[in-house]
């Protein structure tokens, strides 16, 4: 029986035609549909021959299948002298959309989808044609498709610049589900929004559609009292913006990932050390006086620390590096973890030392995706290389 069709794959076969979205988008358009024939690969005149109880059992099975699915079955005769005529199917047919949705398991998908629609046209007509078009789309989004539509037209007719994404103010929605169903609404809004109101280069959802943006932070630790803090005042998590405006006098700016080496960095004379958070770094563009002022990144020794130097060095070229060097990885093998997703990705901006430990990572030389995290380099060995700032 190898080789003859089962019910099985032919509903796989009309599943996938189904879920590509091509039944749905015809029925919105009103289109009639066209029944469907597939052919059945079944068993031979040598076959019966050879096995006809093997024969008689897959026909059985495969018309009690065909009958679960809704599927009409047509016969062909195979005969042979020695024993006679035998029914054996031949093709299926479909002969129905309402036939089609029984078969593949989505009883109800077109009253559902006439439903969306006819909401839509009430709501905002303006989605229709996309709802025609993404019909799989909308009904998967069923039971929140009202309320996606209210979003939208919320946003139609209101400035954003001075508005939160907190402030949308429509029934049963909060920002959680902005943010919940935000790939969806950045197919939708685009479709009752002018080009002039959508930044299609902006990643986030907010700024992509001209809400207000929410204000970064920056948390520092002041290594000594610095102005126009207080000399009470050795640590601050302030606005981005704001920080900007604040010309810090001091000669040093650390920048570290972990938040355990953040608050035990020793004291360094003129010098401030920032709380990086990953790839977060990103943030410290939005101070222009930082170009100006020494800066050392101090990351984990692994494949996305180097990434991230390369991300911070985009921005403040100037920026070096401490503790991500051969020696100190060599003198803490003992002490690596195992890295997540390493990346292997080109990091050009990385210096022939720094290259070399990267090469080493991504090649796997002192073990599969090897990770030294700051806190577990020995802090003699963090004192001694902050010696050359001590003066």
């Amino acid at each position: 029986m190898d080789g003859w069709t089962t019910v099985t794959e032919l509903v796989d076969k009309l599943q996938r035609r189904w879920d590509r979205g091509t039944f749905l988008r015809a029925h919105a358009a009103r289109q009639p549909f066209d029944p469907l024939s597939l052919p059945v690969r079944g068993p031979k005149a040598p076959d019966v021959l050879d096995d006809l109880d093997g024969v008689r059992h897959w026909i059985e099975r495969f018309t009690r299948d065909a009958d679960r699915h809704h599927l009409d079955v047509e016969y062909r005769i195979v005969r042979s002298r020695h024993v006679g005529e035998n029914r054996v199917p031949a093709r299926v047919s479909v002969r129905t959309l309402s036939d089609l949705e029984r078969a593949v398991a989505r009883s109800g998908e077109t009253n559902t989808l006439a439903e969306i629609i006819e909401r839509t046209r009430l709501a905002l007509p303006e989605l229709n044609a996309w709802v025609q078009e993404h019909p799989r789309d909308a009904i998967a989004h069923a039971d929140v498709w009202d309320r996606l539509v209210a979003v939208v037209a919320w946003m139609i007719n209101r400035d954003l610049s001075t508005i939160d994404i907190r402030h949308v103010d429509v029934p049963g929605v909060d920002s959680k589900f902005v943010e919940r169903h935000a790939k969806l609404l950045r197919r939708l809004l685009p479709e009752v929004l002018p080009a002039d109101r959508i930044d299609p280069s902006a990643n986030r959802f907010s700024e992509r559609f001209g809400f207000r943006l929410r204000p970064t932070y920056l948390r520092l630790r002041l290594l000594e009292p610095v102005d126009p803090f207080p000399r009470s005042i050795t640590e601050i998590e302030v606005r981005t913006n704001e920080l900007a405006t604040i010309d810090l006098p001091v000669r040093t700016v650390f920048v570290v990932e972990n938040r355990a080496t953040f608050l035990a960095f020793p004291v360094v004379p003129s010098s401030i050390v920032i709380f990086g958070e990953g790839f977060g770094v990103t943030t410290l563009e939005g101070v222009p006086w930082l170009a100006e002022r020494e800066i050392i990144y101090w990351g984990d020794i692994d494949t996305h620390g180097f990434a991230i130097v390369q991300r911070l060095r985009e921005r403040l070229p100037e920026t070096r590096t401490l503790l991500m060097d051969q020696q100190t990885l060599l003198a803490h093998l003992d002490h690596v973890v195992t890295e997540d997703q390493p990346t292997s990705a080109p990091l050009p901006l990385l210096t022939p030392a720094e290259q070399l430990v990267y090469r080493d990572l991504v090649e796997d030389r002192y073990g599969v995706a090897v990770r030294l995290e700051q806190e577990s380099i020995r802090f003699s060995a963090v004192r001694a290389a902050l010696q050359q700032w001590a003066q």
